[in-house]
């Protein structure tokens, strides 16, 4: 994305840069904060290091937030419309035409967990982050309730092909199992100390995925009594 396609940053604490070589080198240094927390997790973090990796000055920095807190929420900001980007592009309409519900289902699941495995280290740093920042919380919860809506956007318009009663209540009940359980099975919301000790046994992944992708397109063509 370049830098002119890029929102600026307007958030507490943080002060956007308006020339362009001021606007890049601040851009370098979130870069470099995702970069950070993808390898190393919230814990791991430290303006030192940014500064280190991205040759930006600590005091360079400091002329552009007021702390840890306010270089992690901007990064937060770049990070999840990285995150609305991809994930348009995943359930972008024409990219699955013509497909029924039991081709693009499990599919759809299977790519779904590919995002979260490219992008969950640092989703994950964000989550435990947004234990103790409501700001963080609330900017994490706005993007997953987007991802939701886009991945039952695309399912409802296969509503011909479900079965369940409420469409929109099962769809919905789809998306909240596939996300909790992947995000519990990759560890996403531990530290990352803890989720590299626990480990992650890439067939089982594998297996569970295929799973959540049957189990999902089941629930959809079962048709549910009405009220339970």
């Amino acid at each position: 994305m370049s830098t002119s396609q890029k929102r600026p940053v307007k958030l507490s604490g943080v002060r956007a840069p308006k020339q362009e070589r001021s606007q890049r080198s601040f851009e370098l240094v979130l870069d470099t904060t995702l970069e950070l927390l993808a390898e190393k997790g919230y814990q791991g973090f430290s303006l030192t290091e940014v500064s280190r990796r991205s040759k930006v000055s600590v005091g360079a920095i400091y002329t552009r937030v007021d702390g840890k807190d306010a270089i992690l929420r901007a990064a937060q900001e770049r990070f999840q419309e990285l995150l609305s980007a991809e994930h348009r592009e995943l359930v972008r309409g024409d990219r699955w035409e013509g497909k029924p519900l039991a081709g693009l289902l499990p599919e759809l699941v299977g790519e779904f967990a590919g995002l979260l495995q490219r992008r969950g280290k640092v989703l994950g740093a964000f989550m435990q982050l947004g234990s103790v920042d409501e700001t963080v919380a609330r900017v994490g919860k706005a993007g997953y309730f987007d991802l939701r809506d886009r991945f039952t956007a695309l399912l409802l318009e296969r509503r011909d092909e479900i079965r369940h009663p409420d469409p929109e209540r099962a769809v919905r009940s789809c998306f909240v199992t596939v996300y909790a359980t992947l995000a519990r099975a990759m560890a996403l919301d531990v530290a990352a100390e803890a989720a590299e000790a626990a480990g992650s046994d890439s067939g089982d992944l594998s297996d569970l995925i295929e799973d959540l992708g049957g189990m999902t397109l089941a629930f959809l063509r079962c048709e549910v009594p009405a009220g339970i």
